[in-house]
Parts: C-alpha cells; structure tokens; sequence
C-alpha cells in the first residue's frame, strides 16, 4: 500500500503539466474480478436481481399495495427516432446571445431562452400527471429499470442532512431521486447506441456523439427521511409541486424497509443543451434551475436558473478566482447556492458537489480531513462519462481521487477510500482520499475537452460526449445483466430487499458514518 502511494505520488508529480495541457488522469489500479456469488446474502441477492434484469423494464418490479395509489405508472419511452433528424441551427438560445459565444454577460439571456425552449414539455411533465413522454417527443435511456420506482419511474440519487443547508428552515433529513428524458434529437444517440433490442450496444467514436441542438433534461425530487414528516419539512419547499413515489422512507446507509407512496418535491430542472457554436471548447452548455417559493405563478414558474456552465474554467485553481464559464444568478435563493461546486461553479442541491474527503494521508501518516468540501461541479463530474469496452468499467471516478488500490470485493468503490478517523487510506474508510484542492492532480478533473475525449484515453476506451446516464447507470447495469458471473456488480445500485448501499447513488461518494 505504502509503495503504491508513493509510486502515484510521483507519478501525479512527474505528469502534472501534461495532466494540465491534455486533461488525462492517471489510469486507475487494475483489479481482479470479484466473484460475487461467494459474497454476503445481500450481495447474492443484488447480483441475481440485476442479472434477470431487462433492457425496457419498466421498474423495479415492487407495486403499491391496493388502496394506497390510484395514479397512473411510468411506461418507460424507448421507440427511438429510427430516421435522422438534422442538426439544429439557429437556435432560440443561440440567437438570443447574436450566433455568438456563451459569456458570463450574456449567459441570462441565454438561459431564459433555452427554458423558454422546453417551458411547454417541462411545465406538462412536472405538472400535468397524464402527459405522454412518447407522444411528446422524449424518451427514456435503457437498463434503469432494476432501479426505478413503479409510479414515476424515478430512482435514487442523494442524501443530504440539515446541517448542509443552514438557516433556510430545513427540518429533516432527505434523499433525492431523478428522472432523465432526451428530446428527439438526443435520443438519435440512444438509438446509434443501443439499436433495436439494447443487447449489444454499438460503442464508437461516432456513435456516443449527439448532434448538435439535442437536449437532455432530469427532474429531481427531494423527499423526507423522516416518516413523520411527509410534508412541510422544508420552508424552501413551500408550494412545489408534489409528486407520488413508490419508495423506502428513511436515509440511505441505513436499514432497507419496505417502499411506501411517498410525497417528494419537484426542487430541482437540469437541462443541458448540445452547443458547439455557443460553447466550442466542450459542445455543451449545461442549466440548473431550481425552486424558488418567492416567485410568483405556477411550479414551472417558480423553477428559475441558479446558474450556466459551459466550460471547467480549468485557469481557476482556487477559491475566488474570477470563473470564465460560470454564470450563478444572484438572486438563486439561498439553499441553492449552499451546495455550488469548487471555486463556486454550478452545481444544484441534487448534485452531490459537496463531499468528505481527505487530503495528504498516507499509511504512516495522517490526513487532513474536510468536511463538506467543495469538489466537483455540473461539468467536471460529466466530463469523465467514458466507457471501456475492454474491462466494461466506466473509468474515471466521478470525482477528484485516487484509484482503488485495496483488494477487490463486490462492493469496493473506484476510489481510495480513507478513514474517517486519520485520513488514512482504509478498505473501509467514509472519506474520498482525494488530491489536494487545486493541485495539478486535483485540476485534472478541471479542464475543458470536447465530448469525443476521454479523461483517461485508451486503445479500448470511447467517450460518451458528457453522457453520465450512459457510462455510470446504463451501460455498467447492461454488462451485469448480460456479462460472466463474476463481473463487478455496478456501483450505484440499489436493489429492493436489501441492504441500502453506504454511497450516494448519484454520484458514488460515500456517504457520512451513522
């Protein structure tokens, strides 16, 4: 172990210019399969439910019992565009800014454009419980079904206790679940991708690559952990539109119980757009909104930008550094803007931007230990969405650390995990060892490449142009559906009847120690 640190140590120090001029990271630790059979009871039962799992599920499978829901169901949105839809130009959002580039100066007008461009759809999904994502133009991503709740089809992401979001009158602790939808345009790539049955899917150069005008939007929806408190848990949440989920009620990390109906806010509406006119350097422009009670008029009214981001602004390597290619609306309310990312880019309440990660440790030495630190944004943590074909693994960690040099097991984690005690590296350990804030290391995660580079390239290795949804939920849920038995079971997942995992399933930082 102490060797490995030592050898990582010199290599970040030895490649940190070139990590900064060609935005790669050191390659991750090879590891061997796991064999997750001869795993714990939980692990079993997880490994056999993802295996029967099916490309166009619907959900996880579990229904409300009679008489506590009598709503609709998600049907999962999967007849791809089978004919080529032309790139979009001259888009409002474009035009809204001149044809020109995205800049902080014009960024809200460029925001209240592209929301202008979705209001009608956005509005019906959050609002209008019978509208029909098929017939409207927007489709689902395959595989997520082993995960998605029956009544929405939402699955998990966060979790996040009050102690993140003082002074704005939150009263419980809370997870969040998502739900993704691509336009027309966008869903040509799941299409070029998955083809007809989404068994084989086509991992190319080309393929991965959405054309230019596509859009991707995810609603996210914050519900209480506390079963006392189904509602008005919240003084930020006061007027959202409620939605009902069919899930566990309780923090995630603790003991599974069964799922219930459910009430949970619409807080928070990313929309992110492909622009490579507007955005050249990464192709895209990325918009957070979030609820805002003191606005006036309908849920979709109340949805306003907290911010833009088209770029990792990679110049800006510490806190108060001007940011090139963020824009945060000043009058975003107050929870919002308590979880931006490092150096204040964008990041939303759902992100998980926020972590507990360790600095500096070593076996023999103790690291420094910060608590909530800001460590990734909108951006950064979709700017390392890659596959390898070889290995089926996404790759990169999402957030800036270390590769996972402890022995596998079926639930090891990509990163080097440190104690929560020492900062030490520990199989076990409730922290990121992660590089210093700002290092050369830390700043790989930072930098601006197109969606067809990959953070850490390879002979096997092909991006997925930003797409996370792709390369950490339905590409690793495929291969354990249809690889050997002994393959890695994914990361985020969670499987109902057993134990809840101890990582954020959104971005797979481990969750603080009970």
């Amino acid at each position: 172990m102490k060797l490995f640190m030592v050898r990582l140590g010199t290599l970040l120090a030895a490649s940190s210019l070139a990590a900064l001029q060609q935005g790669c990271a050191p390659a991750p630790a090879q590891q061997a399969p796991v064999n997750a059979a001869a795993a714990s009871p939980d692990v079993v039962r997880t490994a056999a439910a993802l295996k029967a799992a099916t490309p166009f599920q619907n959900s996880n499978g579990l229904m409300p019992p009679p008489g506590s829901y009598s709503g609709p169901f998600f049907s999962l949105s999967h007849d791809w565009p089978t004919r080529p839809i032309p790139p979009l130009v001259n888009a409002p959002w474009q035009a809204a800014i001149g044809n020109g580039r995205i800049t902080v100066r014009n960024a809200p007008a460029y925001a209240a454009a592209l929301r202008a461009a979705v209001a009608r759809n956005a509005r019906a999904l959050i609002m209008d419980r019978t509208w029909n994502a098929g017939a409207a133009g927007w489709y689902n991503e395959p595989w997520v079904g082993s995960q998605r709740e029956a009544i929405r089809g939402t699955y998990p992401a966060g979790d996040f206790t009050p102690a993140i979001f003082p002074n704005t009158g939150l009263r419980a602790e809370f997870t969040t679940n998502v739900l993704t939808y691509y336009d027309a345009r966008a869903a040509q790539t799941l299409r070029q991708v998955w083809g007809a049955t989404a068994m084989t899917p086509n991992l190319t150069r080309g393929s991965t690559q959405f054309a230019e005008g596509s859009i991707i939007v995810k609603a996210a929806l914050f519900t209480s952990a506390n079963p006392a408190m189904p509602t008005n848990w919240w003084d930020a949440m006061a007027g959202a539109q409620v939605w009902q989920l069919f899930i566990p009620v309780g923090p995630q990390g603790g003991q599974d119980t069964p799922p219930q109906v459910w009430p949970g806010y619409v807080a928070q509406f990313d929309i992110i757009v492909k622009d490579s006119q507007s955005s050249p350097e990464t192709g895209w422009v990325f918009m957070t909104l979030v609820y805002d009670n003191r606005v006036r008029g309908d849920a979709w009214d109340r949805m306003i930008p907290l911010g833009v981001q088209w770029g990792n602004d990679p110049q800006a390597n510490r806190a108060g550094m001007p940011l090139r290619e963020n824009w945060i609306n000043p009058r975003a309310p107050l929870y919002s803007t308590q979880t931006l990312g490092f150096g204040g880019r964008l990041s939303g309440p759902n992100d998980g931007a926020r972590n507990d990660i360790a600095v500096g440790g070593s076996p023999t030495r103790n690291g420094t230990v910060m608590r909530n630190a800001p460590d990734s944004s909108c951006m950064s943590c979709h700017s390392t969405a890659q596959w390898d074909r070889a290995a089926h693994v996404q790759g990169p960690f999402l957030l800036p650390s270390y590769p996972n040099s402890f022995p596998s097991t079926p639930t090891s984690p990509p990163f080097l995990p440190c104690a929560d005690t020492n900062g030490r590296p520990n199989a076990d350990g409730a922290l990121i060892c992660s590089p210093a804030p700002g290092s050369a290391a830390w700043m790989v995660w930072f930098q601006n490449r197109p969606g067809t580079g990959a953070m850490i390239p390879g002979a096997s290795t092909v991006a997925t142009d930003f797409d996370l949804v792709l390369s950490f939920k339905s590409l690793p849920l495929w291969w354990a559906a249809v690889g050997p038995q002994a393959s890695r079971l994914p990361m985020l997942t969670r499987v109902p009847g057993t134990a809840a995992p101890r990582h954020n399933l959104y971005n797979g930082a481990p969750l603080p120690r009970r």
